[in-house]
């Protein structure tokens, strides 16, 4: 039998001895005293007793009651003999953990008040008190961390053995099996941790714990077997990216050799993909636009078609679709009369919902490219909000000639990024009648010196809360992130050999041509990317930290639709993206379909 088992099944638990009182006001007995008094009836606990004696422990920090954790001689003769045989050819390997175990940090005993308020907290814990995760502060200012695994109970990696030696209302003091070890003990904050999830592939994750590496290579973290990606690291915090492969799992963290494992699985949800059949059933040829209203009702644009289209979740469409007033016999049948209305959009391409109600929408208006608006649930009436022939990039929204093929509604402003080719301003705001440059050309060179194309923007979105906008540069091969502070290269890089899509962080990430963008959930950029020479059709997530991250689709030779889970998925073409109030992702695709993404 374990000699540690025999040593405490021994053990008798005494009763606090009488005091001598005064007749007439007999005094209170300090928790110090009558637990010394208890100490010193257990004979195998005379070194601690008689370090706990001489610590200078004050009745103020024992006042509420204490918890002891102490070692028997027994163990401190084991502490001596290690001292002694850790080096001993003849120790048998089996016995090296133990005894190194056992050695400790802090020598034979306790030398002084200091290292053995290190064993002492205030409180009185009975052994049920002490649950996974819960952190115990001791006297001294040290943590420990209770951990339980198969029923037994650890202090910071140390054994506690299951019954308390002694206990009272004030105190209870429990046997360990070794030194607590305070400076190198990896540990996981697992209610933190847990607070922290569910996780998306190409999210991140914080882990809070202690004694992480400080620099992001000295970590290796694990999701269900898959290796993350750590991006921050110090000693008591970690930020990772999770895997596009991950699902859910135990959550793993390795430093020099020392693993740690959460106590329960950390839940990852996956992007289920479907077809939305109602809007299949509509015929339209290619979506190239898509916006969603807090009521879950979708607008997107047909432009094969000349159409704009509503479809709410009820499955109900309206089409928009406005014709002018008929001025001459355009069928040729001698009347004038609705059939020889001309239709007052042509092409309209890209979408937005402004702050009024009103549905922002990029087209021809009689060959002039414009930006037009309607009022929901008024099909036949538009309004010509912007553009003219007049190419003066800078002066009022109905004189400035503008190619607008990309929207987004900031607020009480309007900005519009334009498909000139030469021109100096790629992205323009409106702010009531007047026209501003707002982005030039010529800061994207800024940024990265490498950049060798006329940026095309495809795509715009921001933050809800924050002048924080992020970019879509179709040309570029590149995701930018602008705010107050200036504009930055997130990620992406020159692809113009027409490389594989590829994921990765910063400049290592390579996009086809990327598109729509959008964000999900305030905090991770999601973005359509067509790599259209290679066939490879992806949904890919964007992090702060510029990790790219393939979260559906991807290579897709016959072109054709296909839902499912994850990469299992197929698109043909993915256009534009917009997000509900739910967290719903919703993909305008090339061949007339819309698609929606759960994360599940």
């Amino acid at each position: 039998m374990n000699r540690f088992f025999i040593f405490f099944g021994i053990f008798i638990v005494l009763g606090i001895q009488a005091c001598h009182k005064d007749k007439d006001n007999p005094p209170e007995q300090s928790i110090k005293s009558k637990l010394e008094d208890v100490l010193t009836g257990i004979d195998s606990l005379k070194s601690f007793t008689a370090d706990f004696k001489n610590a200078a422990l004050s009745e103020e920090e024992l006042s509420q009651g204490i918890t002891v954790f102490t070692l028997s001689d027994r163990v401190l003769a084991d502490v001596s003999i290690a001292k002694n045989r850790l080096q001993s050819a003849s120790e048998s390997s089996q016995d090296q953990p133990r005894l190194k175990a056992a050695n400790g940090s802090n020598g034979s005993d306790f030398k002084d008040g200091s290292s053995m308020k290190d064993y002492i907290v205030k409180g009185r814990f009975s052994l049920s008190d002490l649950t996974a995760d819960k952190k115990l502060i001791t006297l001294s200012g040290k943590t420990i961390t209770v951990q339980v695994i198969n029923s037994m109970v650890y202090l910071n990696g140390v054994q506690l053995f299951s019954n308390s030696i002694s206990s009272n209302t004030a105190f209870a003091v429990f046997a360990l099996s070794s030194f607590i070890n305070y400076s190198s003990m990896l540990a996981l904050d697992n209610q933190a941790l847990a607070k922290a999830a569910p996780c998306i592939p190409g999210g991140t994750l914080t882990i809070l714990g202690q004694n992480f590496g400080d620099q992001p290579g000295q970590n290796l973290v694990t999701l269900n077997g898959k290796s993350a990606l750590v991006n921050e690291a110090s000693k008591n915090k970690l930020i990772v990216t999770i895997p596009a492969e991950a699902t859910t799992g135990l959550l793993t963290v390795t430093v020099n050799n020392k693993t740690v494992s959460s106590l329960s699985p950390i839940p990852v949800l996956l992007p289920n993909v479907t077809t939305i059949s109602g809007v299949t059933a509509l015929g339209c040829q290619n979506i190239q636009g898509i916006a969603v209203d807090n009521n879950n009702t979708l607008y997107f644009t047909d432009p094969s078609n000349h159409r704009t289209i509503s479809y709410n979740a009820s499955g109900q469409a309206v089409i928009y679709q406005p014709k002018s007033p008929p001025e001459k016999d355009l069928n040729l049948d001698g009347i004038i009369d609705a059939n020889d209305a001309e239709l007052i959009i042509m092409t309209p391409w890209a979408i937005t919902l402004g702050n009024d109600g009103k549905i922002y929408v990029t087209g021809k208006n009689k060959e002039v490219p414009s930006i037009l608006r309607f009022v929901p649930n008024m099909p036949k009436q538009t309004e010509h909000w912007a553009g003219s022939n007049d190419l003066n990039l800078e002066g009022r929204r109905l004189n400035t000639g503008m190619s607008p093929i990309a929207l987004l509604a900031d607020g009480e402003t309007m900005l519009y990024a334009n498909n000139f080719s030469n021109q100096q301003y790629v992205v323009n705001r409106i702010a009531g009648d007047n026209i501003m440059g707002w982005l030039y050309n010529i800061n994207f060179l800024n940024v990265d010196p490498t950049y060798q194309q006329s940026a095309t923007i495809l795509g715009m979105t921001k933050m809800k809360n924050a002048n924080t906008f992020y970019l879509a540069d179709g040309n570029g091969k590149r995701i930018w992130k602008k705010d107050q502070n200036g504009l930055y290269l997130l990620a992406g890089a020159n692809n113009n050999n027409h490389k594989l899509a590829q994921d990765g962080q910063g400049t290592a990430a390579l996009f086809g041509v990327p598109t729509g963008i959008t964000l999900w959930s305030d905090q991770y950029l999601v973005v359509c990317d067509n790599d259209y020479n290679n066939h490879n059709y992806s949904i890919r997530i964007v992090n702060s930290y510029g990790v790219v991250t393939t979260i559906a689709g991807g290579n897709n030779p016959t072109n054709s639709a296909k839902d499912g889970i994850g990469k299992a998925a197929q698109f043909n073409g993915v256009n534009a993206i917009a997000v509900d109030k739910d967290n719903m992702l919703y993909v305008a695709s090339d061949d007339g379909s819309i698609r929606k993404i759960q994360f599940k």
